[in-house]
């Protein structure tokens, strides 16, 4: 059966897979923290150790110049966004059971558009949480081989003093303290996860802490009793990730590590950079310009046998711009 446009153009699979991407992408925690902005270029840059937020303006005697201000101090790292593609095959006998049917093959070229883009958020996912959760991103896959260290200081990075699955000895308030006085400055966000919450909730110390009181406790106490706790000692809000995710190989993860209580100041710590691939450029396809960054989508027809792959291709990358923002606890 001869390629027919009306199937689906590049410019329409390509709205359908951004959509989807968006929706796959922005469902996560994670989101909130590196959401997806367009990137012109293939390049990202990001100063170590930057501060999100400007030094303080300093006044000044009338009639002299502005004070010339900064966007940070500190070696800027830079690097190329890379590549990622994905497609699935309209085979033979495919099409030929919806021979004459121009619209169900439509649909079934926007279906698997739909569930590429998905799995392209979902890599994204999983390279965001690592960036947040180490400080660093590590990707070694389909002939891909290179690290990004985002500078994060090697002392916000702590270990517990006790596990808090030891729950009569576990000091969880002490230890998050301790990784707060490193962190030298307001805790507005705690992640954890529905283990360590769980943790929280049968620990004798954030018990006693709770019912203020040292004897007669119960087993345990509710996740807002930990969390009225945690608001007491200014440790922040506690917010339980119960995102999960597909990781490479099919297997459904927890986007964040089940040990992992991460601390943040608040506000988002960099963003999930997508940038502009090769076929967007060709004007060919239908996309302008101005909608260049983002990813691409096109049914690509295929012979020997006869049939169409359904493609979808992506520049990019999440960039953790304000590392030190964050602080990691192994519970």
């Amino acid at each position: 059966m001869p390629y027919n446009q009306g199937f689906r153009t590049p410019a329409q699979l390509t709205g359908v897979a951004r959509g989807a991407f968006d929706a796959a992408y922005e469902a996560f925690e994670i989101a909130g923290l590196l959401p997806a902005v367009e990137n012109f270029t293939l390049d990202y840059s990001f100063v170590v150790g930057q501060s999100p937020l400007p030094a303080a303006a300093k006044f000044r005697s009338f009639n002299t110049p502005s004070m010339v201000n900064t966007v940070g101090q500190g070696e800027t790292a830079s690097g190329k966004l890379p590549p990622t593609s994905i497609r699935l095959h309209v085979d033979e006998f495919q099409q030929l059971s919806m021979y004459g049917q121009n619209d169900a093959i439509g649909r079934k070229f926007e279906e698997y558009a739909e569930r590429n883009a998905q799995s392209i958020a979902y890599r994204l996912v999983l390279a965001a949480a690592e960036a947040v959760e180490t400080g660093k991103i590590t990707v070694q896959e389909r002939g891909l081989q290179f690290s990004v260290d985002f500078g994060r200081k090697v002392d916000l990075s702590a270990w517990a003093s006790s596990p808090w699955g030891s729950y009569a000895t576990a000091k969880p308030l002490e230890d998050v303290e301790a990784l707060k006085r490193v962190f030298g400055k307001r805790v507005s966000e705690v992640r954890l996860s529905d283990l360590s919450m769980s943790h929280l909730q049968r620990s004798t110390s954030v018990i006693k802490r709770a019912m203020r009181r040292g004897t007669d406790l119960p087993d345990m106490v509710s996740q807002e009793d930990v969390r009225t706790v945690f608001r007491d000692f200014n440790l922040g809000n506690l917010i339980v990730v119960e995102d999960t995710v597909m990781d490479t190989n099919g297997d459904e993860v927890p986007v964040f590590s089940e040990d992992a209580v991460i601390l943040s100041s608040g506000g988002q710590l960099g963003s999930a950079q997508i940038g502009v691939t090769a076929e967007s450029m060709d004007s060919s396809n239908g996309i302008t310009s101005e909608e260049a960054p983002g990813l691409f989508a096109g049914a690509l027809p295929t012979d020997d046998p006869q049939g169409f792959d359904v493609r979808v291709t992506g520049i990019l990358l999440p960039v953790l711009s304000s590392a030190n923002n964050t602080a990691v606890l192994k519970v």
